[in-house]
């Protein structure tokens, strides 16, 4: 008998080119003035870790620019662009 298998492990890179490649969330740090990616702070498979990463970044003083991607899909960002 083959033994269950459990979900997929997490798996987590600090490469965003890899991220990208294996379409992973990237929670990441913007510039001040919002043209730029200042650090990325999580890339991985798992979009609940991604969301626990950037709820705690919020908490960050002074407030900086936060985003959840997935590629070029913007899933979340902080501040709220009007756009």
């Amino acid at each position: 008998m083959i033994p269950a298998m459990s979900d997929l492990s997490d798996e987590e890179t600090d490469n965003p080119v890899y991220a990208d490649e294996r379409d992973f969330y990237k929670v990441e740090k913007w510039t001040m003035d919002g043209l730029r990616v200042d650090s990325l702070l999580y890339a991985g498979n798992n979009l609940g870790k991604a969301r626990d990463v950037f709820r705690k970044a919020l908490d960050s003083r002074p407030p900086i620019r936060l985003s959840i991607r997935q590629r070029r899909q913007t899933l979340a960002c902080w501040p709220v662009s009007a756009s």
